[in-house]
């Protein structure tokens, strides 16, 4: 045998054992590269996300109403006076109790003196009518006529029915691509909302399938958190476990949170925005959190704040409780740990407050993002 043959056949051995070592070295990771390519194309799935009938009527009655008609009123702003006349409920009762213009009007009259009512720069208009030929000024079967002006009565409104209520809000947590789900599932970043061609489809991230949960590492805990509402590992990591455990868990809080809103003067079947963040906050803290946030946002609404900045001030706001566990904004602690833990472990210069602030706000405008395309595919 020359010793080319025996050279070649030498070399060809020395090709096939690197092979299979190089084989046996990476067997192991090319398994969990394919797992992880695996999630990958689940998580580049898009779901169709199909509102229901129900939902419709839940987004048709939430959503913002056109401003009312200027009522007629029986006492027309003289021309010159500077100042509109207020013609919401709300303005007209603002109005009102303002001090220095109620002051005088709210005096008796003394010895026989003429009354007058003050409007817009208090100047005077007469309250005494002159008769009309053709119109009788005499109340009909004795009945007294109404003194308030036509168009400023208040329409009163039908009394909270929490079983009503749940009928009509419970349809948003039906699947896992109902609108209150996906409110949470991409406030916790484990959706997103993609339209194609006027569709609306919803996508599940690699978050969805999978994640460390960052704050509960502030306190030492390793969690891996599955599904649309992070489950805090309850599912062990069966994605179908994973939605029905969220479902149920957001519904069964249901009640509660309709009564609490509803306390606080807040109809949730208008306000589907304060109602979905109700929902998120139970999901993202302790019960106890989302309790506070429809007081809080009484509070917020009540202080001048308005839209997403109002939603975003009660929810940092709930965190703050003091030692009896009630809602104090002044002088409670701040219970937000997990997210605190977050800023601290990545050194941001800011302070308490802006900390949970700013992670309430991010999913205050996930959720009001959510919602304006839902409300614009069922304008469809």
């Amino acid at each position: 045998m020359s010793i080319w043959v025996w050279l070649s056949r030498v070399t060809l051995l020395s090709l096939v054992g690197t092979a299979a070592l190089a084989a046996l070295l990476f067997s192991t990771p090319g398994k969990h590269n394919s797992d992880r390519a695996k999630a990958t194309d689940e998580a580049n799935r898009l779901q169709a996300a199909a509102i229901t009938p129900e939902e419709m009527t839940v987004l048709n009655l939430s959503a913002p109403m056109p401003p009312p008609p200027i009522p007629q009123s029986d006492f027309p702003m003289e021309a010159g006076d500077g100042e509109k006349v207020p013609t919401k409920p709300e303005d007209a009762k603002t109005a009102s109790t303002k001090p220095e213009k109620d002051k005088e009007a709210s005096k008796k009259p003394k010895n026989g003196e003429k009354t007058s009512t003050k409007l817009g720069d208090d100047k005077e208009a007469s309250t005494k009518f002159k008769k009309d030929k053709n119109t009788s000024t005499k109340p009909r079967n004795g009945k007294t006529a109404s003194a308030k002006p036509r168009g400023t009565q208040k329409i009163p409104a039908p009394p909270f029915n929490l079983q009503k209520s749940l009928i009509t809000l419970s349809p948003l947590f039906a699947t896992p691509t109902s609108l209150g789900m996906v409110a949470i599932g991409a406030a916790e970043g484990n959706y997103r909302l993609v339209v194609k061609n006027g569709v609306l489809y919803v996508q599940q991230t690699p978050l969805y399938f999978g994640h460390t949960d960052p704050g509960n590492l502030s306190w030492g805990a390793v969690v891996t958190n599955f599904g649309p509402c992070s489950d805090q590992g309850r599912s062990g990591g069966n994605i179908a476990l994973a939605e029905q455990m969220c479902l149920e868990r957001s519904r069964n809080a249901l009640p509660v949170q309709l009564v609490d809103l509803n306390a606080v003067g807040i109809n949730p079947i208008e306000d589907i925005e304060a109602l979905l963040n109700t929902a998120d906050l139970y999901n993202q803290a302790s019960p106890i959190h989302s309790r506070f946030f429809p007081k809080a946002l009484a509070i917020a609404r009540r202080g001048g704040l308005s839209g997403i900045e109002a939603i975003a001030w009660a929810r940092t706001a709930s965190f703050y409780l003091n030692s009896n566990n009630e809602l104090d904004i002044e002088k409670g602690i701040n219970q937000a740990s997990g997210l605190l833990g977050i800023c601290a472990r990545e050194n941001r210069p800011v302070t308490e407050w802006q900390c949970v602030y700013g992670d309430q706000m991010r999913r205050v405008k996930e959720i009001t993002n959510v919602l304006d395309k839902y409300r614009r595919l069922a304008r469809k």
